[in-house]
């Protein structure tokens, strides 16, 4: 069975929970999805100063710590980071950074590659951030599988690139019915890469 990780950095819980519906929805497609977080030293203090975080943050500390070999291992790497100031978090581009040697070597050329996003102000905001990340994807030579355009949805104004969840002000909003129809249609497109 071809492995799916899904890597993401969740602050206030929505990336964790896009994730865990990713993955879920990946497995009910017959691939070994996998659900990793990147390191977060500081994510106790936000536990301890915003209640959104404090609703998943034992749930997010269970993940294992995905690193260099998790990427070796995978045939599809999906990455998922709140945005801030247009840009993945520090704690994201700290774990891609520890990718050099990767890129050096092109060990992950021609895996498939997805991303998704949680920002607070608009669905243009969150886009750079897909951007970002899809720009260290192209340079280690991974295979982008974009979102695409869905006109048969009833709301059809994600980015063409991958999916932005918007969490509006202190990223209190969380994931709608209507953005899992989205993650359906994602999960059709992703798993059809890699089902066996």
């Amino acid at each position: 069975m071809k492995r799916c990780s899904i890597i993401i950095h969740s602050v206030s819980g929505n990336c964790f929970i896009i994730g865990s519906y990713l993955q879920e929805l990946m497995m009910e497609r017959n691939v070994d999805a996998r659900l990793y977080r990147v390191e977060d030293p500081d994510l106790h203090i936000w536990a301890n100063t915003q209640e959104t975080t404090n609703d998943f943050y034992e749930d997010i500390l269970a993940l294992p710590v995905a690193n260099t070999s998790t990427l070796l291992k995978s045939d599809m790497i999906i990455l998922g980071s709140p945005t801030r100031f247009g840009n993945t978090t520090a704690e994201m581009k700290t774990f891609l950074d520890t990718t050099v040697p990767l890129s050096k070597d092109q060990s992950l050329e021609s895996k498939f590659f997805a991303c998704f996003t949680s920002c607070s102000h608009s669905t243009c905001e969150g886009a750079h951030t897909l951007s970002a990340m899809i720009y260290w994807a192209q340079s280690m030579g991974m295979l982008h599988i974009p979102y695409g355009v869905h006109e048969d949805l009833d709301s059809y104004d994600q980015p063409v690139a991958g999916l932005v969840h918007l969490a509006g002000k202190e990223d209190s909003i969380r994931p709608s019915d209507r953005l899992g129809k989205e993650m359906e249609t994602y999960a059709d497109i992703l798993s059809a890469y890699i089902q066996e």
